[in-house]
């Protein structure tokens, strides 16, 4: 499962949240979110350029590299605002 929420305040902040354990899974999930995010958003790329700063620490946390700004519980998330201040704008997988 790959969520994606976009900061309810409008800062244009974006977290990633994902229960995936293998990057195969969590990108092919992360590309099926991100493009119901961006057809949504029809911002010239600022939408997918939000996401993918949050989704590649997550990447590398999951293929075995350090990465400091992913926090991981059961799920794993990335972004400088808290998935409960925000709204879903799109999500894939299981």
């Amino acid at each position: 499962m790959v969520r994606i929420f976009s900061d309810k305040n409008g800062s244009g902040e974006f977290v990633i949240q994902t229960t995936a354990t293998d990057t195969d899974t969590f990108v092919s999930e992360l590309a099926e979110a991100m493009s119901a995010a961006i057809s949504a958003a029809q911002d010239d790329g600022l939408t997918a350029m939000g996401i993918m700063k949050n989704a590649m620490p997550i990447a590398f946390k999951l293929s075995g590299y350090k990465a400091d700004a992913v926090a991981e519980q059961r799920t794993l998330v990335c972004g400088v605002v808290s998935p409960a201040s925000c709204e879903v704008v799109a999500s894939a997988g299981r």
